[in-house]
């Protein structure tokens, strides 16, 4: 059955209120847009698997049949905060809870985690938090790497997954060279509630499910709402207030949106993840157009290796949901103009069962919370050296040395990096992985002038981040560098 055909009987049955979730299999590529269109809330898609998730009406599932003729009611603890839980969010963490997480976790661990503290207000006046960790050891820059979490407010999961991964940095920090190193090599700043008002409202007694904020008159779509492609279209966004996806009366005219792009150019971050449920994807950008941006290359490499073990889709917005987004905050993150430098931006839509659907379920969380937990860390190991040599370290030779990048990086069999020395003398050079094992060593290397240059294969080295040292003129210097795959 065609879609256009079903165009006005879709219409007539506009949903009065949506507070069930059904997925409606089998539809056809134009599906997303004509829900839409026909007024219902669409909370999750899947194009490669066909699939559209929709809040309909208690008493009028059977509407679903107008789309398709497959289709099921979704449990309810999918789509909403179930009475049992009001107030408190089940096993998810409520504001409360989240505030005494955040404020126990500095207090417990104060040379790793600064005390939360607020970069902005939201439109009724509620602090947007901000928490900070890093080591006190390690080289004098670091690189900033970012995640927020609860743009929407009726995702949790996002805000579970941030919890999860800073209470691992810190309680492993002394036990795990991962988390020691990324801790001692980089700057990671948590947003865990960026739309506290609506979260809040949520997380009350009798439940909620709001996904904007709080803005006149019914709220504004925070992640429509930024200004890189702001109003690109009406398929990403909608201007009509009453929409879900409203972008605004204006290009970044939330506080809420506002204090996060300040903050963002404020740290100048190397890479970053937006938190949001559900779908079980991971996406780059462009999703305004569904393009590929000059490093598409790099996206590709790190999307393969950060989804190979929990099975997410990775891609643009329109390949993986079927649907594009403008004004969305990972376009403006990754986007290099505006007063801001380019960032290595994604987001991540994590779970695969609804919004809430984990509010009963402990177990599912933590499972949930280690699917975002490898990514996490992969991330934070690979951005900060992804396009070549870092900060050196280490005794300085007196001459100076020069390294990478790694070329080509994503890395081909052909892959090396060149260390050269303007000086004549004998070279050591070694490549050490993050537990300071000697992965390559080519010792007593004697250059003369005009012949200067060790080459480094790291044709056999797998994705991940290496020191390298190079020792020379009685003294060593070094740094970091990145293999992409």
């Amino acid at each position: 059955m065609k879609f256009g055909v079903l165009l006005l009987a879709a219409v007539a049955a506009m949903p009065v209120t949506a507070d069930r979730l059904v997925r409606i299999h089998d539809v056809e590529p134009l599906a997303y847009q004509l829900l839409v269109a026909d007024g219902y809330d669409v909370a999750s898609s899947n194009a490669i698997k066909g699939w559209v998730d929709v809040y309909m009406p208690d008493d009028a599932t059977d509407m679903a049949a107008i789309y398709s003729g497959r289709y099921e009611v979704l449990p309810r603890e999918w789509g909403e905060l179930l009475a049992e839980n009001g107030g408190n969010a089940g096993a998810y963490y409520s504001t409360e809870e989240n505030s005494a997480f955040w404020a126990t976790l500095a207090e417990t661990h104060a040379d790793l985690v600064d005390t939360p503290v607020s970069i902005g207000t939201s439109v009724q006046g509620r602090d947007i938090m901000m928490i900070r960790m890093s080591s006190g050891t390690g080289p004098s820059f670091k690189p900033a790497i970012f995640f927020t979490a609860l743009t929407h407010a009726r995702e949790p999961g996002g805000n579970a997954a941030l919890i999860d991964f800073a209470d691992w940095l810190a309680t492993n920090y002394n036990s795990d060279t991962m988390a020691a190193w990324i801790l001692d090599n980089t700057q990671i700043y948590f947003v865990p509630i960026v739309n506290p008002d609506s979260y809040l409202l949520n997380c009350n007694p009798a439940g909620g499910n709001i996904r904007k904020n709080q803005g006149s008159p019914s709220g504004v779509d925070l992640n429509r709402n930024y200004p890189y492609q702001w109003g690109y279209d009406d398929q990403g966004s909608s201007p009509s207030p009453s929409s879900e996806t409203y972008r605004g009366p204006s290009a970044g005219s939330e506080p809420e949106t506002q204090t996060v792009m300040t903050f963002i150019d404020s740290i100048d971050p190397v890479a970053g993840i937006h938190y949001h449920t559900y779908g079980g994807y991971l996406l780059r950008p462009y999703a305004y157009n569904n393009s590929d941006t000059p490093d598409e290359a790099t996206y590709a490499a790190w999307s393969y290796e950060m989804t190979r073990y929990n099975g997410y889709s990775s891609g643009q917005c329109g390949e993986v949901l079927g649907y594009n987004a403008n004004g969305d905050a990972v376009d403006w993150t990754y986007w290099s103009g505006g007063g801001h430098p380019r960032c290595m931006a994604l987001t991540v839509e994590c779970g695969e069962s609804g919004f809430w659907a984990n509010q009963n379920n402990p177990s599912g969380l933590a499972a949930m919370e280690e699917e975002c937990r490898y990514m996490n860390i992969w991330l934070c190991m690979v951005a900060p050296g992804f396009v070549g040599i870092g900060d050196a370290s280490g005794t300085v030779p007196p001459v100076a040395v020069s390294a990478g990048p790694v070329t080509p990086n994503p890395a081909s069999v052909q892959a090396s990096m060149t260390v050269s020395m303007p000086h004549e003398g004998v070279v050591t050079v070694r490549v050490l992985d993050l537990a300071g094992r000697i992965v390559f060593e080519q010792p007593s290397v004697s250059v003369r002038e005009g012949d200067n240059m060790v080459s480094v294969p790291v044709d056999g080295l797998p994705t991940g981040v290496y020191s390298l040292r190079v020792t020379c003129a009685g003294g060593e210097a070094g740094g970091r560098f990145t293999v992409v795959r």
